[in-house]
């Protein structure tokens, strides 16, 4: 049976006891009945009205806690996820180069590399036997190469250069590079060290630098491999650059750069492709460039520089001459290692390279030169003069397409244009430059008459002339061509005389005193390019 509500009962019992009561008392009795009845109901739904209320506020309580709770849990995922976002290096990839940033933007690595493929064509007159083919490349001893090679210079194709490795920086104010050298040049060495140093920035707008590398040497040399005009710097510049400096010499340096300009001062060693000496080489090389007109269409570079060697490497007491300093280059092309021109061996107490640059822009078109001179002071006692030489070269570039060469301050030097459409299939033609360069370079001193011995002191490292015409294209930003055409002049009296009756080893390698033994020919080279 249903149990009945409170106010039902009371209800019940009220009606009975009017049922009961008398009749004159009726009214009276009903209408309190009926209202302690509507109090008793009055009462119970109050009551239920606040047992109501507080499993209301018991819901809202529960819903806040639960409210509140997730909440935190979502925060606590954003914060954790703006962790892990803050905390995660960046990887990009620009103009090719792969690099890994740290969240902080203070740290980064990048993968580096610069591969160059050489093939050159060597238009001769046809070779003969050395007893009636003059022609000769370095002087040396007995079975020396360029005796022979000079008048059948070598076609073919060989790597330049293959560089890999990686460069960045550490805690913002320290970058570092480590770059290896697997291709080659000729017969020298492969696999070694091109770049292994690391520099401080925090002193801006100076770096102070330290390992191997390559120090500011002159304008040409200021030009990255990846940048050149031509397949190779020319001979001038060269000599200037290998005298105290080049790729991988160990040294300390500083340098600072401005707007508009930059300036250097390295104390270098050895290379670290060097045979091993008694005592290494010392040398100073410094370098100093300024933008003196710039605007949005032209720049205008005048630079100095100038190398000093201190102490030329020392070869040992048996070695004659003990402290040897020579200049020599090969005709602006490596496939071939031969080198046309060459003072031999001076034993030296210092030696110096002193220039003047000179660089400019207008628009599409490009123009540089140098002038270099050399000197050498001999180790005494002697009673022979001091020698001197020089060199100097002027190069100039038209940009079909509309590029522009791009000055860099910090480098004091012109770079490669970048295509405004790279090369594709669709119609992309990439961008087109014409090159020209005509270099000079002397390397005799007090060299007397041709068909008789040198003078007494004369040094006959011959006189070469070089006309280069140049076709680049520029595909992408990695990838370029570069075609040259070289025409080759050069006029060197045998050096053999009194003291040096066999420069070339003896005869047939020796030819007759005060001959001919230059030559003029024309090489075809092309270049294939990648680097990023």
């Amino acid at each position: 049976m249903p149990r009945l509500p409170l106010t039902s009962m009371v209800a019940l019992i009220l009606v009975a006891a009017l049922a009961h009561a008398d009749p004159a008392d009726s009214v009276e009795a009903q209408l309190q009945a009926l209202n302690a009845a509507i109090a008793a109901q009055r009462a119970q739904l109050e009551a239920q009205q606040r047992q109501l209320e507080l499993q209301a506020a018991e819901i809202e309580r529960l819903r806040a806690a639960v409210t509140e709770s997730s909440a935190a849990e979502i925060r606590k995922d954003v914060d954790q996820a703006k962790i892990a976002a803050r905390d995660a290096p960046k990887v990009s990839m620009t103009a090719g180069r792969p690099t890994i940033t740290s969240a902080d933007g203070r740290s980064s690595i990048s993968l580096r590399s610069v591969v160059q493929l050489d093939m050159a064509h060597h238009q001769q007159d046809a070779a003969g036997p050395l007893s009636t083919d003059f022609r000769r490349g370095s002087v040396g001893a007995t079975n020396n190469r360029e005796t022979s090679a000079a008048s059948d210079l070598s076609d073919g194709a060989y790597f330049r250069r293959a560089r890999f490795g990686f460069e960045g920086v550490f805690n913002r104010d320290f970058n570092y590079r480590l770059m290896v050298e697997l291709g080659g040049a000729g017969t020298e060495a492969q696999g070694r060290i091109n770049d292994a140093w690391i520099n401080y920035t925090g002193l801006a707008p100076w770096t102070i630098q330290l390992g191997a590398f390559s120090p500011p040497a002159n304008m040409d040399d200021g030009t990255g491999v990846e940048d050149l005009v031509f397949i190779e710097r020319a001979t001038p510049a060269e000599l200037s650059r290998t005298l105290g400096g080049a790729d991988g010499r160990i040294g300390l340096g500083v340098r600072g750069a401005g707007a508009r300009w930059m300036g250097s001062l390295t104390l270098t060693s050895r290379t670290v492709a060097d045979a091993e000496v008694f005592d290494s080489q010392l040398a100073a090389v410094g370098r100093f460039g300024f933008l003196a007109v710039t605007s949005s269409d032209y720049n205008l570079h005048l630079g100095l520089n100038g190398t000093y060697v201190f102490q030329p490497p020392d070869q040992g007491l048996t070695t004659t001459p003990r402290y040897a300093v020579r200049f020599r280059d090969r005709p602006e092309i490596r496939v071939d290692s031969t080198r046309l021109i060459d003072t031999g061996s001076i034993d030296a107490d210092s030696v110096y390279s002193a220039g003047v640059e000179l660089g400019a822009n207008w628009k599409r078109w490009y123009l540089q030169a140098e002038n270099f001179w050399y000197g050498i002071e001999r180790r005494a006692p002697t009673t022979l003069s001091d020698p001197s030489f020089n060199g100097w070269y002027a190069q100039t570039s038209w940009i079909l397409t509309g590029e522009t060469r791009r000055y860099s301050a910090a480098n004091g030097s012109f770079a490669a244009p970048r295509p405004f459409v790279p090369f594709t299939m669709n119609g992309g033609y990439g961008a087109w430059e014409l090159a020209l360069r005509y270099s000079h370079t002397d390397l005799n001193d007090n060299e007397g008459l041709a068909g008789v011995a040198p003078p007494s002191g004369g040094i006959r490292g011959g006189e070469q002339n070089i006309w280069t015409f140049g076709v680049n294209w520029y595909l992408n930003s990695n990838f370029r061509l570069l075609l040259n055409y070289l025409h080759i002049d050069v006029n060197r009296v045998n050096p053999a005389g009194p003291g040096n009756t066999a420069p070339f080893g003896p005869p047939p390698g020796t030819p007759p005193i005060g001959v001919q033994i230059g030559q003029d020919l024309d090489v075809y080279a092309l270049r294939s390019q990648f680097s990023f």
